[in-house]
């Protein structure tokens, strides 16, 4: 069974939970297990520093698939986010996709951020939102930054209503979306904002699933 490439690019949302300056909602951060139909392969965290009016994201994922106790597919990701005054300032990220390397950096000028992915250089809007997913205005996005790569993705969210989840051993109310388009990913936000799960289909067609601890 091959997996490597196939398996997903876990970190176009390298989830990727509350508004940018809200980090009360999440006290010091937040941990997932990652589940590849139903079972455990690796791990989502995301810590949280709020100094003033900036927020500091800190973002891992490490992820291991294994067939028959090898392993097939490895994915690590590395990623620091700086909000100022609601707004992203800097980013910067790193990651393993299975022995391929990425490199992202992100700098906000005067009129736009200044991007450069894997060595290219672009511009993208000033209010673009990093697919971290970690972000409540990531459901009002028609565009999200790819945190792989740094190219812009065109996305659309629908809102499916009310739902109840397991998260954090318990059941919680949580509002269910649906993104389309360049990223396909259901999220699931509880009622401060906060981001409680994560689900989609990787390239091979199994479900991956972010489940919070």
């Amino acid at each position: 069974m091959r997996l490597t490439k196939h398996v997903l690019p876990f970190a176009a949302a390298a989830l990727t939970l509350c508004g940018a300056m809200s980090a009360q909602a999440a006290p010091g951060g937040l941990d997932f297990t990652v589940l590849r139909d139903g079972d455990p392969v690796g791990s989502h965290s995301l810590r949280f520093r709020q100094d003033g009016d900036s927020l500091r994201v800190t973002i891992d994922t490490n992820v291991v698939v294994k067939v028959a106790m090898i392993p097939v597919y490895r994915f690590e990701h590395h990623g620091v986010e700086v909000w100022t005054g609601g707004h992203l300032s800097t980013l910067f990220s790193k990651t393993n996709d299975d022995g391929t390397h990425h490199d992202v950096t992100v700098k906000a000028a005067a009129a736009d951020l200044e991007v450069t992915g894997d060595g290219v250089q672009r511009r993208e809007a000033l209010d673009e939102v990093p697919a971290s997913l970690w972000n409540e205005k990531t459901i009002k996005q028609n565009t999200l930054l790819n945190t792989l790569d740094g190219h812009s993705m065109q996305v659309k969210v629908m809102d499916q209503g009310a739902d109840s989840i397991k998260a954090a051993g318990r059941d919680i109310s949580a509002r269910h979306y649906v993104m389309s388009g360049d990223l396909a990913r259901e999220l699931w936000y509880d009622d401060g904002g906060t981001l409680v799960q994560v689900k989609f289909k990787a390239k091979d067609g199994s479900d991956i699933l972010y489940q919070l601890k």
